[in-house]
């Protein structure tokens, strides 16, 4: 039976629109109930295409057992992250303030009946593990904790805001010269396969575009290798979809070789944001070829109905994340016939494979090719495609956002120059 979020028309509020648990979408009415029913609030964050927002939806929101706890214990909220980007700041500026942890999707946070957070977290499994209680015992707890101190909980609001006043004070941006910080954001990064050292591993194109900028200011290599080795490694590696064009979000390995395979268009704008300032200064055919395929495909794929850009793909087809994106070694071989061993010298690929017995595929950067070489390989990737565009894709979130799609046509117009694409920018214009 359809719960309260049966109206609403975010495709990531409409996927658990039938689940058991009792939702309400953040309204002034769900609020006034919580306050009237002197209940606390679970608010779930998360949005259409997040793979472990997916995880804690079949292991708990689809479980009968949990769903009874919520219902009776708590007024659940679920929002769209995409929708509402001001709450979910609020709420992850709130979990670090709150518990000092570090915020991510899903986000799962407790409220008082005012609607002021107390406590929260991101996944919690259905059963204990790794050091994480499981969701029921966080749900038992919190309540118990919640009706035995309701008054003091409720009370801590002046305590909460000054606390949020002297964060924001700290993290203020300051009228200083940056510059100092990006040269010592440069001795964290990783010098062999760029970015940031550790896993998993986010491209944070944001802090790229900094040091790029003091390229431009100061003319120094220093600032510009940083960015070459991110974005040469990147588009040649399994973050990159080599077929297609556009990144996954981040890779869960220290190589950007095992993505987490979902594609978000917020993410693929700042990628191709950092190829065009690079190539305004630098020369690179090959990442102004990953540059082209990238437009291509977003302009292509991520159209909605209403000719306008959608959010994402998810990570999932068919219940496996990348199943739509992996190539058994005998699957490739049976595709190409005669051509797959011009293809095994640009992409290594093996019986083995590098995800679960199967290849994500990556660059060879070993190999030099001929350009008769490479032009028989872009003939067996468009085998492949063809192949794999016969599969199940993952589901399409084509929800628009207004920001996303402006600076897509930003990105595109700069692009059209990048390119000297007279065709780009008449589309665009």
């Amino acid at each position: 039976m359809p719960n309260k979020l049966k109206n609403e028309k975010s495709p990531y509020l409409k996927q658990h629109e039938n689940n058991p648990v009792d939702w309400f979408p953040w309204s002034k009415e769900t609020l006034l109930r919580a306050k009237n029913e002197k209940k606390p609030i679970f608010l779930s964050v998360g949005y259409a295409s997040c793979h472990w927002c997916h995880v804690m939806a079949h292991e708990s929101f689809e479980n009968n057992d949990t769903a009874k706890i919520m219902n009776e214990k708590f007024i659940n909220i679920k929002v769209d992250r995409e929708e509402r980007p001001d709450l979910d700041s609020i709420f992850q500026k709130s979990l670090g303030v709150l518990t000092g942890a570090q915020g991510g999707w899903p986000l799962s946070m407790f409220l008082d009946e005012n609607a002021v957070p107390f406590t929260g977290g991101t996944y919690f499994p259905p059963k204990e593990m790794h050091g994480r209680p499981s969701f029921t015992q966080v749900l038992e707890n919190v309540s118990k904790v919640y009706l035995e101190n309701r008054e003091k909980i409720i009370a801590q609001v002046s305590q909460l805001q000054m606390v949020f006043k002297e964060f924001n004070r700290k993290n203020a941006v300051l009228k200083q010269d940056l510059e100092p910080y990006a040269e010592k954001i440069i001795q964290y990064l990783d010098e062999e396969n760029g970015g940031f050292k550790g896993a998993p591993k986010f491209p944070q194109f944001y802090v790229f575009d900094t040091i790029f900028y003091f390229y431009k200011k100061k003319n120094d290599k220093k600032f510009l290798k940083p960015v070459e080795k991110l974005l040469n490694n990147i588009s040649s590696k399994g973050i990159y979809d080599q077929l297609e064009g556009g990144i996954a979000r981040y890779t869960v390995d220290e190589k950007w070789i095992i993505p987490h395979f979902e594609k978000m268009l917020y993410d693929n704008i700042l990628y191709v944001n950092l190829l065009n300032q690079f190539l305004q200064k630098e020369k690179s055919d090959y990442l102004k070829y990953k540059l082209k395929q990238t437009i291509n495909f977003i302009n292509a794929e991520f159209i909605s109905e209403n000719n306008l850009l959608g959010s994402a793909y998810d990570a999932d087809s068919e219940g496996f994340e990348g199943k739509y994106y992996i190539w058994k070694y005998d699957e490739i071989k049976n595709h190409l016939n005669d051509k797959f061993e011009i293809f095994k010298k640009k992409y290594l690929i093996t019986k083995e494979g590098n995800f679960e017995g199967s290849n994500i595929l990556i660059e060879n950067k070993d190999n030099k090719l001929s350009v008769e070489e490479l032009s028989d390989i872009e003939k067996t990737e468009k085998i492949l495609l063809t192949e794999r565009k016969k599969r199940i894709k993952p589901f399409f979130d084509d929800k628009v956002q207004t920001d996303l799609n402006c600076y897509w046509l930003y990105s595109n117009l700069y692009s059209s120059l990048i390119l000297d694409d007279q065709e780009l920018y008449k589309k665009n214009y």
